[in-house]
């Protein structure tokens, strides 16, 4: 356990102080967003329409975005700054609602303060995002409801977390029947040495 709070330290310190922007970055993972199939129109749309601040400190590594999402209740699983649960709330519509859960205080802090932007970019009445600062191991303890989700995203947020096989249970838990996974990550195509699986940072 101690080994597991030390990895979600570490993780919190580099997303939420050290990186300001993408650029921070010491890894050139974020390129692999360059999909060798062009996302769908709506999706792209969506992306061009999340402000500017929230793009900035996006720390993903991939696009797994579905394009119909028309009144689906969404789950973004590590949202970080907001830009893929600003994007997803432009494609679920007002009948529709994301919400963004995230354990780095300081990126939750971000996504909160444009919430009204993007409502009023959109064109909603009422906001239908909202951020929920928690851990994807333990998603009933921040309040998201067994079986309440149609569609759960992850952005290369998965590897980050030292208790992977929970992380997976407890996304199936908050699906609805027929719900759908989508997400990006990075991962080993090959045996990773014990000098590297022992390091307590998962950063370099």
């Amino acid at each position: 356990m101690a080994a597991s709070d030390d990895v979600r330290d570490n993780v919190k310190k580099y997303y939420g102080s050290r990186l300001e922007s993408s650029c921070d970055l010491q890894t050139s993972a974020a390129s692999c967003s360059l999909s060798c199939r062009p996302p769908p129109r709506s999706v792209t749309d969506a992306l061009s329409q999340v402000h500017p601040e929230v793009t900035k400190r996006f720390f993903g590594c991939g696009l797994p975005f579905p394009a119909k999402l028309e009144g689906c209740r969404v789950l973004d699983l590590g949202s970080g700054s907001g830009r893929d649960s600003y994007a997803f709330s432009k494609l679920v519509g007002s009948s529709g609602h994301v919400t963004g859960i995230d354990m780095t205080e300081e990126l939750i802090t971000v996504s909160r303060q444009y919430v009204e932007y993007h409502q009023k970019k959109f064109g909603y009445e009422e906001p239908n995002v909202s951020f929920v600062q928690g851990y994807m191991e333990k998603l009933s303890e921040a309040g998201i409801e067994s079986d309440s989700m149609d569609v759960l995203l992850s952005n290369c947020v998965v590897c980050l977390c030292p208790d992977k096989r929970s992380v997976l249970q407890q996304a199936y838990n908050v699906l609805k029947e027929g719900g759908e996974l989508y997400f990006s990550d990075m991962y080993a195509s090959k045996v990773v040495p014990d000098h590297m699986t022992a390091r307590s940072s998962p950063v370099g």
